[in-house]
């Protein structure tokens, strides 16, 4: 990627992944958070964290405790369904920014613009029929665009992460298809 003083638009195709669930909205969601651990105000543990002049060991040291068996933490989670709800059709919806601090913070450190994707969204949501879906953009396809080694490597680890525990928590068997 070069640097210019002129804006540009870059154009990327990105590998969309939805999973349909053997299991109810309700057992999806729980099963999801039993994963991704314990939710941390992440509006305010970096600012505490600095405050205390923490070196990057402490950080890890911290925050490890935030981390779930699937390897994320919740960053933030949004029940877009009440407000959708108030159209007047019941809708279930709640987004995930699921990650890793101790893993984002290496593609970031490398291309600044990564923070547009990471932490990456999870989505979860139930249709009028009552089926529960999983939803999420692989982060290799977001970041192909920097053509950096390093940077695709560590996605690559990340959506592995995405695709084992989306299966999981939707019961699906079959794999999830190529990644880049």
């Amino acid at each position: 990627m070069t640097t210019t003083d002129t804006p540009y638009i870059t154009h990327i195709t990105i590998e969309h992944v939805v999973i349909p669930s053997r299991y109810s909205y309700d057992d999806v969601l729980g099963a999801l958070e039993a994963r991704v651990g314990v939710y941390g105000n992440w509006e305010v543990i970096p600012q505490q964290l600095a405050t205390m002049k923490a070196t990057w060991e402490q950080v890890a040291e911290i925050t490890q405790p935030l981390i779930g068996s699937s390897g994320f933490t919740t960053f933030v989670k949004m029940d877009q369904g009440t407000l959708l709800s108030l159209t007047g059709k019941k809708k279930r919806i709640t987004q995930y920014s699921l990650g890793n601090h101790l893993i984002g913070v290496m593609m970031i450190e490398e291309i600044a613009e990564i923070g547009l994707y990471a932490p990456p969204r999870i989505l979860v949501y139930e249709d009028y029929e009552g089926m529960a879906f999983v939803a999420y953009d692989r982060l290799t396809s977001l970041v192909h665009q920097y053509q950096n080694e390093q940077v695709t490597n560590i996605a690559q680890l990340v959506d592995q992460k995405l695709d084992e525990l989306a299966r999981a928590v939707t019961g699906c068997e079959q794999e999830i298809g190529n990644q880049n």
